[in-house]
């Protein structure tokens, strides 16, 4: 099973580019690392997330939504829906 990747900016790719490669449209234009994928991000093991917005936690994972590896900070971030997703 293919996996979503991580970028160079942290986030894990969350859309692709007209060429149909991954990038990360959270951080396009404003890090240069939104548009190249990270050959060796940093390991999810034991490490959880917390949403944005309620702070819920859970495995990290890149296919959560808006998933961003925080490795010099107690948790990983993403967003759970809690506030919708409109």
């Amino acid at each position: 099973m293919k996996t979503t990747p991580m970028m160079k900016c942290g986030h894990a790719a969350n859309a692709i580019n007209k060429k149909g490669e991954p990038c990360c449209v959270i951080c396009i234009g404003i890090h240069p690392g939104a548009s190249a994928i990270d050959e060796h991000p940093a390991s999810l093991e034991n490490r959880q997330a917390k949403c944005a917005c309620c702070q819920s936690k859970v495995v990290s994972s890149p296919e959560l939504a808006f998933f961003e590896s925080c490795p010099n900070k107690s948790f990983d971030s993403y967003y759970c829906g809690c506030k919708g997703w409109d």
